[in-house]
């Protein structure tokens, strides 16, 4: 593992040479070199993605993800503050310079882009919006869901994107929107509801932690939206940008 981030601390050589870093460098890189640290929003818990081991460090794609970025700016892959942000909190958290990056699992949309004036320099990880539930309700695809409360989590675009498929497809289901996803995992195992949707990757994680095992519940095979997921920056600095795109 050290091995990894002594490359990519030998790395940003190049990408200071490429973005004019420390020379020109922009605002952000400015303040995290100032301050020692990134100050990077993650999850508050997702498995595969950003999540707290027993010992208290955060494992997962986008918590390497945020070391990596360190190790290009300040030569320490270990000089990261992870900030654990809900979904419908982190992009204020950003607007709000809480944070220099988000890395939380989000998904790349024009409508993001441009309205929260943000960018997504890359995609990290390509995913579909799937549909989880326990495999003793006898139900093989989204079309036999009739009449089903749907857990979701609030401030993704899993909320309007569920909202949208049942209105085209004429199915009455009810969502139910929670802020936590640890609270909205609960609520699922605990059978408040009677599918969990959320991208695949995701809900295989959760499934194979599920209280008596994995066997008890199935991820159906329909996908109904792209879920093209990767970091977050605001739109006001070109460099900061460019780095995290090449990193």
């Amino acid at each position: 593992m050290r091995k990894r981030w002594r490359f990519l601390a030998t790395f940003q050589l190049s990408i200071a040479i490429l973005l004019g870093v420390p020379a020109q460098a922009g605002e952000v890189v400015n303040s995290i070199k100032a301050r020692g640290e990134l100050r990077c929003g993650v999850s508050e818990g997702s498995p595969g993605f950003s999540e707290q081991d027993v010992a208290g460090q955060w494992r997962g794609l986008d918590a390497d993800f945020c070391r990596a970025v360190a190790a290009a700016v300040l030569g320490d892959a270990a000089k990261v503050a992870f900030v654990p942000l809900k979904a419908s909190t982190r992009f204020p958290a950003l607007k709000a310079k809480k944070i220099d990056l988000l890395v939380r699992n989000t998904t790349w949309t024009l409508t993001r882009e441009v309205l929260l004036q943000v960018q997504f320099p890359a995609v990290l990880f390509y995913d579909g919006q799937a549909f989880m539930l326990a495999k003793s309700a006898g139900i093989s695809r989204l079309a036999d869901l009739q009449q089903a409360r749907i857990c979701v989590a609030k401030g993704t675009t899993h909320e309007s994107k569920l909202a949208d498929y049942a209105r085209s497809h004429g199915l009455a289901w009810q969502p139910l929107v929670m802020d936590s996803t640890s609270a909205l995992a609960e609520a699922f195992f605990a059978g408040r509801c009677n599918a969990y949707t959320a991208d695949a990757a995701q809900l295989t994680a959760l499934q194979l932690r599920a209280p008596g095992g994995p066997a008890g519940f199935i991820i159906l095979p329909e996908r109904i939206s792209k879920e093209p997921l990767g970091p977050v920056v605001l739109d006001d600095d070109r460099q900061w940008a460019s780095l995290v795109r090449w990193v």
